[in-house]
């Protein structure tokens, strides 16, 4: 048995074990990751748990590099009866938009970085790690896999890039999602206080209707404010406390230019 086939071996009883039950999240995205470096050979290069462009405490978990452009993997241990009907992808018969938004989320950071005509090559896909040999495509785009079916859907893709322009964009990506991320104007404060919520966890309001509503999304550029600025108001002096100033300077001027020419008419008329 020859090393690709001892580590294909390795991944399948992998699946089983993740079937059973018996292996982590953490366990099963590492598997993920062995079961994506075994692309090697067919021009793809991987980059595992790097930095989630514009979220400084948010990370990717798989990012592939190859011929068919840049694909943005991130793995979910779900139990239960997982699959993709008429484009929802549901477990156990509910609703899954909110990994699916995340996913789209993922691959938007990842093509911003990205120069503008290399941008149209990212796309996202959901490995299930549970789920060895589901295969679907959400109506969003997003292509939905098991572990046993992600290999093939990577190499099935048409060819966008020549060898050179894969190892370039490689270590691109390698430089922008690896270097220190900068938290955002307005977050610094915050950064204590981790969001520690699952990017996947459902709304309060989690029916399918609600869900399958459009989420805009608005950033917020934020200027710095003047040393002064306190509560939400200006301390700086108004234009009224200037002018009021300005015209008691000016009062005190005149009248002390036009004191003596007063006291010498009042000395000259008579008495």
């Amino acid at each position: 048995m020859g090393s690709g086939d001892a580590a294909f071996e390795r991944t399948r009883l992998a699946s089983e074990r993740i079937a059973a039950g018996s292996v982590s999240a953490e366990q099963s995205s590492h598997l993920v990751a062995e079961r994506l470096a075994q692309l090697g050979p067919y021009g793809w290069f991987l980059l595992h748990d790097v930095h989630w462009p514009g979220r400084p405490l948010a990370r990717l978990e798989h990012v592939l590099v190859g011929p068919g452009g840049v694909v943005v993997v991130s793995a979910k241990n779900w139990s239960g009866d997982v699959d993709v009907v008429d484009g929802t992808l549901r477990q156990n018969g509910h609703d899954r938009f909110p990994a699916v938004e995340t996913a789209l989320a993922q691959a938007a950071a990842v093509a911003a970085v990205l120069p503008a005509p290399r941008r149209r090559l990212v796309r996202s896909l959901i490995c299930l790690t549970a789920q060895p040999e589901v295969q679907g495509t959400t109506g969003s785009g997003i292509e939905v896999r098991g572990m046993d079916c992600i290999a093939a859907a990577v190499t099935d893709l048409p060819d966008v890039l020549d060898a050179p322009s894969v190892l370039l964009l490689y270590a691109q990506l390698g430089q922008l999602l690896t270097r220190p991320q900068v938290p955002e104007a307005g977050t610094v404060g915050n950064q204590h206080r981790p969001d520690t919520r699952r990017a996947d966890t459902p709304r309060p309001e989690t029916s399918p209707a609600a869900l399958r509503r459009p989420v805009h999304r608005y950033t917020v550029h934020s200027r710095p404010l003047p040393p002064n600025y306190l509560y939400g108001r200006d301390q700086r002096p108004g234009p009224v406390l200037r002018v009021v100033g300005r015209s008691l300077v000016a009062g005190l001027v005149f009248a002390a230019l036009l004191a003596p020419p007063l006291w010498l008419l009042w000395e000259l008329l008579p008495k």
